[in-house]
């Protein structure tokens, strides 16, 4: 096999294992059989177009996030609001959207935080070294990082350890939006 066919098992691997997905899930995702999905990883075989489009789709990331090398002389990325697939969670009382582009995603990510009065978005602990950054656009925001507790308003920003549990709550009232981004130290 070539020099793009082994960058596209290794991709799809760690596009795979950075969304937590088994084989099975992303089989049963794509609709490509998990011994395909198992070949193409290892770079046993050469996958069609209509397979690598099912896993793309499957995976919410762009063909050349998975096939091509990104062209480093134009960079511009426009990701529209109503591109459903950048919001990874959405109720009552929590909206989170990433504002980065997902082949960025365990590298550095950017998001937007809605949270309706008392809403809360708990997070488990991220990889060894991961720091997050938050500036908070509207409302009164309680930030938990492991055992330290902090309350930010209106324009202020925080940074804090990622890589323990954190917590972050609406305690003021009405609709809370934060921009948040989180950085995955590469050590």
């Amino acid at each position: 096999m070539g020099g793009e066919n082994m960058k596209i098992g290794g991709r799809l691997k760690t596009r795979r294992t950075a969304r937590k997905l088994s084989l099975e899930q992303l089989a049963g995702m794509s609709g490509v059989s998990k011994a395909m999905l198992s070949q193409i990883e290892q770079n046993k075989v050469n996958p069609t177009l209509v397979v690598i489009l099912k896993i793309v789709d499957a995976l919410q990331i762009t063909l050349e996030d998975l096939v091509g090398t990104p062209q480093r002389n134009n960079i511009l990325r426009v990701i529209p609001a109503a591109d459903k697939h950048y919001t990874y969670r959405a109720d009552e009382q929590t909206t989170l959207r990433t504002l980065s582009p997902i082949s960025l995603e365990k590298s550095i990510e950017f998001y937007r935080i809605l949270l309706e009065t008392g809403g809360e978005l708990i997070s488990e602990a991220h990889f060894p070294g991961t720091e997050e950054f938050l500036y908070l656009a509207r409302g009164k925001l309680q930030v938990t990082s492991g055992a330290q507790t902090a309350i930010i308003n209106k324009d202020d920003s925080v940074h804090y350890r990622a890589d323990v549990t954190h917590v972050l709550k609406n305690i003021g009232k009405g609709t809370l939006e934060a921009y948040l981004v989180v950085w995955y130290k590469n050590e």
